[in-house]
């Protein structure tokens, strides 16, 4: 019988007693062995819960308010400790919340977020933006992101499933629920996006002068700035004109250096008529997301979010 527990402990223990008794010894051993791998799953277990339980309660920034406001539920008045998607909602009241990583936001009146380490969701109401490290705010299915360090930008959830963005400095790309590029939102430049009503996630209806680079043919949508590789059609004799492009997005090609996607054009249009499907204004239908200038905006909101001053005497 040759069994070696514990460096060989058991076995110089056994060497002199009868089969029956070692078999005993070693029963018993195994058993206290067995208790102990059980315990010691145990604690395994018992750690990895609190590891989760704590990363789950690790505050993520601050909210303040200059008067009530509600966090996951709970009604607040002045300060509050934020958590990885903790729920914020406004009142009377606009608050200002904080991010460990650098983000400052703002919620006016009567809107609500989600809050996230890396994103806020708004899901109603308005919010300002200021940030210095990578984040997004979604709203409506759209995704916000600063183009630049330091950018400062709002976004305001209308009625009609209809989402406005301004920046004040930098700039801020909005791109679909399928990552396509709608548009680089900048200073001076608000625009708004409408979600229509049965529209594909691939069709594209965009105004833009077209442009032939390195053997390929494009267009820059003129309200957005956002460029486009279009194929299928020859724009020889369109170089340098503005021209109303109707296709569908390529979503398995990948489009040049420089193009937020690439467009199979169905048909196109010299500007100067009405457009089928395009009410004055808009620039860009893509997925079901019509782009159109925005109509002061920026100023706005801005100035309703500031603190109240003393009147001056």
């Amino acid at each position: 019988m040759k069994k070696f527990l514990a460096g060989g402990m058991i076995s110089a223990y056994t060497k002199n007693v009868s089969p029956h008794e070692a078999e005993g010894i070693l029963s018993a051993w195994d058993g206290k062995e067995a208790s102990m791998f059980r315990r010691l799953q145990v604690v395994a277990v018992l750690l990895c819960m609190f590891s989760f339980a704590a990363a789950a309660t690790v505050s993520i920034g601050t909210a303040s308010a200059r008067g009530d406001m509600r966090v996951d539920s709970y009604l607040v008045k002045g300060n509050a400790t934020l958590f990885d998607g903790s729920v914020v909602e406004t009142g009377q009241a606009s608050a200002n919340l904080r991010l460990d990583k650098g983000a400052q936001i703002t919620l006016s009146t009567s809107s609500r977020g989600i809050l996230y380490r890396d994103r806020l969701v708004l899901e109603r109401g308005e919010s300002e933006l200021a940030v210095s490290t990578p984040f997004q705010l979604e709203a409506n299915g759209l995704r916000v992101t600063p183009d630049q360090p330091k950018s400062h930008g709002l976004v305001s959830m209308k009625s009609a499933n209809t989402v406005e963005v301004a920046a004040l400095t930098g700039s801020f790309g909005v791109t679909n629920n399928q990552g396509v590029l709608l548009a680089s939102v900048r200073p001076g430049r608000p625009l708004t996006f409408a979600m229509q009503a049965g529209g594909t996630n691939s069709a594209f209806t965009g105004t833009g002068v077209i442009s032939f680079e390195n053997g390929q043919y494009f267009v820059t949508v003129t309200s957005t700035g956002v460029k486009y590789q279009l194929i299928g059609k020859k724009f020889d004799k369109l170089v340098g004109k503005t021209v109303t492009i109707t296709g569908n997005i390529v979503t398995v090609a990948t489009p040049a250096d420089g193009a937020a996607a690439v467009i199979s054009v169905a048909s196109w249009d010299v500007v100067g008529g009405a457009v089928a499907g395009m009410s004055s204004g808009t620039g860009l239908i893509v997925g079901g997301v019509a782009v159109a200038g925005g109509a002061g905006l920026g100023v706005g909101i801005y100035e309703h979010n500031q603190p109240s001053s003393p009147a001056s005497r």
